[in-house]
């Protein structure tokens, strides 16, 4: 189906069109009775979406209107076709047909095909013009490459394409669901996210960056986002874990395909669910926060520097606001769980910020060598000593961030060396 489509884009001649006739097909197969027929189906659809949309923004880059190119004789008739592939047509057959048609597979009763559904509107949301770009057949030279570029699937195009890694440049990615597609789909994820299926749920979130991906504004942004915030309290660790994972990159490159929007993400949205986490009676929550932590700070989706014009705001023991870097924020978040009732929350503190320490600047790596002082002083109080879990780690992060500042050329604390020893 999808090659049909392919080849069809590439013939200039008029005639019917290829998805009028193969489209009704496809929709006959919703009712198959295999299972694999109707994964098969899932499959192929999420690569339909990614190869118009992918095609129309091929067409709108190279187009002379966009290249600065004036109109000769010669490139008069090579502007969008107003044949069945005009993107026109492949926007209606986007919206009339496949949408509906993802939505039913989403439904459909057999988790498998569910997940081969989700699994094709994430690929989807990650179109890659440069993919399609390549992707298109070239009938003017029969090259061997051409000749097996022309018999192999997106999918295996895109494995073969890494393997030989052609392109040394980074992946320019259009996103390419619209706005108003995503929120068609949501309320249908929304459903997936109650299903008795934990994998299903689990797969329902997983698509949460990639939709991100395909909208720069907040308002709509934060609405695909509860989606991962409904599923942080999910009784399957494995499901909150991935929806906290989900949440947190969602502001980086993975959601914004390689854009940053300047903290605007992480401010908004992802600070205010962490200290509801961090605040949760919930110690399952609790340790959830200190996960979030570890994933935003590990992989560089919080703004850093103290010249950021972004900042938090949040307020003193009397009340006062007060400013701070979303760094700064971050980190005195997890400070906060220290003194932790639950022995698993307290160690995992000293954990994680030994995990971090080589993303943290010099204020914050003197500001958690003190908080982590405090908590192997107060660990050290308890009867017999305390746990010897959270000993081990405070002691641990303490003797990682003292070497991070010597290695910056930081002088360190010589009473905190001596406590140490």
């Amino acid at each position: 189906l999808v090659e049909s489509v392919l080849i069809g884009s590439t013939n200039d001649s008029s005639g019917i069109n290829v998805l009028d006739s193969l489209l009704p097909l496809a929709l006959k197969l919703l009712k198959d009775p295999c299972v694999g027929v109707r994964v098969s189906l899932a499959t192929a659809s999420g690569e339909l979406l990614t190869l118009l949309v992918g095609l129309t923004s091929h067409e709108e880059i190279n187009s002379p209107s966009q290249t600065g190119e004036k109109k000769t004789p010669e490139n008069q008739n090579s502007s969008p076709k107003t044949d069945g592939t005009s993107p026109r047509r492949d926007k209606r057959h986007v919206d009339e047909t496949l949408i509906p048609l993802v939505q039913r597979l989403l439904h459909d009763t057999d988790p498998e095909v569910t997940s081969a559904a989700l699994r094709a509107v994430t690929n989807a949301s990650r179109g890659n013009v440069r993919e399609i770009s390549s992707r298109r057949p070239q009938y003017s030279d029969k090259t061997e490459d051409n000749a097996e570029d022309d018999t192999i699937s997106l999918s295996s195009h895109q494995s073969l394409q890494s393997i030989r890694s052609v392109e040394k440049a980074d992946p320019v990615f259009i996103p390419v669901l619209s706005e108003e597609q995503v929120l068609r789909l949501l309320p249908t994820l929304s459903d997936l996210a109650t299903s008795p299926q934990w994998r299903v749920r689990q797969s329902a979130v997983e698509i949460v960056p990639a939709l991100l991906g395909c909208t720069h504004r907040l308002e709509t942004r934060s609405e695909i986002a509860q989606l991962c915030v409904q599923l942080m309290g999910d009784t399957v660790d494995a499901v909150r874990k991935t929806a906290a994972e989900c949440l947190c990159l969602g502001g980086g490159r993975l959601g914004g395909h390689g854009e940053d929007d300047g903290g605007e993400w992480i401010i908004a949205i992802v600070i205010p669910h962490l200290r509801r986490c961090k605040d949760s009676a919930d110690a399952k929550q609790r340790m959830l926060s200190l996960k979030m932590v570890e994933i935003i700070l590990v992989n560089g989706v919080c703004p850093v520097g103290s010249n950021h014009s972004k900042s938090v705001t949040t307020s003193n023991a009397d009340g006062e606001q007060i400013y701070m870097s979303p760094l700064r924020a971050i980190v005195e978040i997890a400070a906060s769980l220290s003194d932790d009732r639950v022995v698993n929350v307290r160690l995992n503190v000293g954990r994680i910020f030994g995990s971090v320490v080589n993303f943290l600047e010099e204020d914050e790596l003197r500001f958690a060598v003190q908080m982590l002082e405090k908590q192997l002083a107060a660990e050290r109080n308890k009867a017999n000593g305390g746990d010897r879990d959270v000993t081990y780690f405070a002691r641990q992060a303490i003797a990682l961030s003292l070497n991070r500042l010597e290695e910056v050329s930081l002088p360190p604390n010589d009473d905190t060396t001596q406590k140490l020893s």
